[in-house]
């Protein structure tokens, strides 16, 4: 068997790619329904429009480059008050600067503003929104999607039993598996036992939509804003090292800049189309590879199989069967490992900052006020003699 050149970048579909296209949809399912529930956004119109846009992924950059949605924009849009049309508008609004960004080269000085401590001070703040939700949901709700909340607790303690389960999994290293088939075999049980299916977000799976440009400066300070530093941070530095570490020349045509230019191109046309923003993410990539991802045929299985999913009723039907305990412990485990992220800093000057930060994000809901004073304050520190360090390539 003659071995493959490490420099070959034609796209494979073997079973390592099968495998890897799985690594990453245990945190973008559970997001994407979470979404459905909290904004009404279609669930079809998000599935179908981040699968064209891992296809495009993998057919150009040839690695598992990872498409996730934009972490900060969910969070705040999970909480609640903003229409599927408004962050439709923001995609194509944040599509925009990224392109702006990456021609000029400004993406490179913007990215010194933004240090690990601030970063990991945004997603202790994100962490600590999806959790508030995550108990709302499973609160509101009843045991499955479009049902009465007939036993608020006895949800919250099928989410606790299933956080646990899904815990000690992952933390034996088990990756994206427990979570699949928890979500996969309790929607199958809920299809069997309930007498009913529940709800399906149907409608075209794309809707031309042009953006809303009276909502430029509210999407600017409320969602834009508090994403960019995660996304210079997490989807264009640490994605672009990451991809290099993982699969050397491979990776040859993945470029911070690169990164940047697909992320905005892709966001404007995700925004047209009527979808939800994304990113790439060096934490998507991971989980990729962790699971035999090497080639672009990784995400373009993953792309295919959001596609169909998209296009076919039986297949949403099946996602919205999920339990809602079930959904609200995924999405209780996504805040609790952003939260933990804090550890990581190394001293307890950045440490003070980053709970700063996300201490604000959670009472005011405002990721914008906390990133403003989170810089303010490590403008302080830097003048009484306090460095705090910029790294490039911080990790979700």
């Amino acid at each position: 068997m003659t071995k493959v050149a490490h420099t070959d970048l034609r796209n494979r579909f073997g079973i390592g790619e099968w495998s890897g296209a799985l690594g990453d949809l245990g945190t973008l399912l559970p997001l994407a329904l979470a979404l459905m529930i909290s904004t009404g956004f279609p669930l079809g119109r998000m599935l179908f429009v981040w699968g064209l846009a891992y296809v495009l992924t993998g057919w150009f950059y040839r690695v598992p480059v990872s498409v996730q949605p934009l972490k900060a924009m969910a969070a705040i849009a999970i909480a609640g008050g903003f229409s599927p049309e408004q962050l439709s508008s923001t995609a194509v609004f944040y599509g925009a600067i990224m392109i702006v960004l990456s021609l000029t080269g400004a993406i490179a000085w913007l990215q010194r503003w933004f240090s690990p401590t601030l970063i990991r001070g945004v997603q202790l703040g994100i962490g600590l929104i999806l959790v508030r939700r995550a108990l709302a949901i499973v609160m509101e709700s009843g045991l499955v999607l479009n049902t009465e909340a007939a036993s608020p607790m006895a949800n919250v303690g099928i989410m606790a039993a299933v956080s646990l389960v899904l815990y000690l999994a992952l933390r034996r290293g088990k990756g994206a598996v427990p979570v699949l088939l928890i979500l996969g075999g309790s929607a199958a049980l809920a299809l069997v036992v309930l007498p009913s299916g529940p709800m399906i977000a149907g409608g075209a799976p794309a809707s031309f939509t042009l953006p809303g440009w009276s909502f430029f400066f509210p999407a600017l300070f409320l969602l834009m804003i508090p994403q960019l530093p995660l996304t210079l941070g997490n989807a264009v530095f640490a994605a672009s090292e990451a991809s290099h570490s993982l699969w050397g020349a491979r990776a040859r045509r993945v470029t911070p800049t690169r990164l940047g230019l697909s992320i905005g191109l892709g966001n404007v046309a995700a925004g047209l189309l009527g979808g939800f923003p994304f990113c790439h993410g060096a934490g998507g990539m991971g989980a990729h590879a962790r699971f035999g991802g090497r080639t672009g045929g990784t995400t373009i299985i993953t792309g295919s199989i959001l596609i169909l999913c998209a296009l076919t009723a039986p297949a949403l039907a099946f996602l919205t069967s999920i339990p809602v305990p079930v959904l609200g412990a995924i999405l209780l485990l996504t805040g609790w490992r952003m939260m933990v992220l804090v550890t990581e800093l190394e001293t307890r000057v950045e440490a003070s900052v980053a709970i700063l930060v996300g201490t604000i994000s959670f009472v005011t809901r405002n990721l914008a006020v906390a990133v403003a004073v989170g810089l303010a304050v490590e403008g302080i520190l830097v003048l009484y003699g306090k460095r705090i360090p910029v790294r490039e390539g911080v990790e979700d």
